[in-house]
């Protein structure tokens, strides 16, 4: 029995992993209801700009992102999983409405999720630095002259 009970797990796992890496593969407006089979209602959220409690302040916030973007597209690269948590390793490759519009930016991270049936943590680590602020016209030339002097 207790095999049964662990491949039905594992099972429920890889569709709860699935789904989250389908979601995010390419992410938009009209997909944002089915974040509510992924993700727990008191969902907690942090990244290098925000955190996040609760469903619907993960929804309003992709929302908010998704309006301002023309494309956005994850891709998973390598993923560690283990019964109740799982790392994903991931590219991103984004076109922003009023960052470089006529470009491909691109950026890569890492997400922790913890889960029991549903996703109750995520933690996503990148550098905006690459990802967006690079790209602001005056940041940008600011941030490249301070990175060739510390880089030598």
């Amino acid at each position: 029995m207790a095999t049964n009970m662990s491949s039905v797990t594992e099972n429920l796992r890889a569709a709860l992993l699935r789904d989250f890496k389908e979601f995010y593969r390419e992410p938009s407006l009209s997909r944002l209801d089915g974040l509510d089979r992924i993700y727990t209602q008191d969902i907690e959220f942090h990244d290098p700009v925000r955190s996040l409690y609760g469903r619907l302040a993960v929804k309003n916030q992709l929302r908010g992102l998704l309006s301002q973007a023309h494309s956005v597209q994850m891709i998973c690269e390598d993923e560690q999983i283990s019964d109740n948590s799982a790392t994903l390793v991931w590219k991103m490759r984004f076109r922003h409405k009023k960052i470089k519009p006529n470009q491909v930016l691109e950026s890569r991270g890492i997400t922790l999720i913890r889960y029991t049936d549903r996703i109750y943590y995520q933690e996503d680590f990148f550098d905006m630095g690459s990802a967006v602020y690079q790209h602001i016209p005056l940041l940008g030339s600011v941030l490249r002259l301070v990175n060739r002097r510390i880089g030598g």
